[in-house]
């Protein structure tokens, strides 16, 4: 594993305060509520996969609808790059959520700078414990005035391992996630979609 990626996780668990949520794929339209902390893992062992990444997503409760949310990722090959931005949830119902968000890209060391926006974020649950959800996300170039790059499009199956009672704290829910996301600056090996996969982790800390 990548030791920058080992030690900014370590280092960001240190300093949870509250309850620790995950969701699946990189990113999908149900807020994590107010005062609530999200993060989700992706680990490419080794960098195995050439074209695979490790990555992790976060988000805040700023209320039940509004969230800050981000990511930091690490390629096998290319540079280092964070996403931060502003989410709102604007439908919940109990078959889908939707939301909207709007956040900036960077690259480290600096390279490129790109606008996330306008983005379409869906969870839908069609059974009590499997969901679907991911993004459709319009990418533009800041440094171009805005000119619009094109639009990635994420999907994942989320499914549940383990359930246990969160009142106690520690791991009370794990998940697996398995889905595609559809890239613009790069180019699958096959086809136009590239598998993705995450682990995620519900604890209370």
């Amino acid at each position: 594993m990548n030791l920058r990626f080992i030690c900014w996780y370590a280092s960001l668990l240190i300093f949870l305060s509250n309850s620790v949520y995950a969701s699946g794929g990189y990113d999908n339209g149900s807020s994590i509520d107010k005062g609530n902390i999200g993060i989700d893992l992706t680990w490419n062992p080794f960098n195995h996969w050439e074209k695979g990444q490790s990555y992790a997503v976060i988000s805040y409760g700023i209320t039940n609808k509004l969230n800050l949310h981000g990511y930091y990722s690490i390629p096998a090959k290319g540079k280092d790059n964070y996403y931060i931005g502003i989410f709102y949830q604007f439908i919940k119902y109990k078959y889908l959520d939707l939301a909207t968000a709007i956040g900036i890209r960077n690259y480290n060391p600096k390279f490129e700078k790109h606008l996330f926006g306008p983005q379409l974020l869906y969870s839908i649950h069609p059974l009590n414990k499997i969901s679907i959800g991911g993004s459709i996300v319009a990418i533009r170039n800041i440094k171009n005035n805005y000119k619009l790059i094109g639009t990635t499009i994420d999907i994942g199956l989320i499914l549940p391992i383990l359930k246990n009672n969160k009142i106690n704290k520690g791991i009370y829910s794990i998940d697996f996630t398995i889905g595609a996301f559809k890239p613009i600056l790069w180019k699958p090996d096959k086809g136009l979609w590239h598998p993705t996969y995450s682990f995620d982790f519900k604890i209370n800390v």
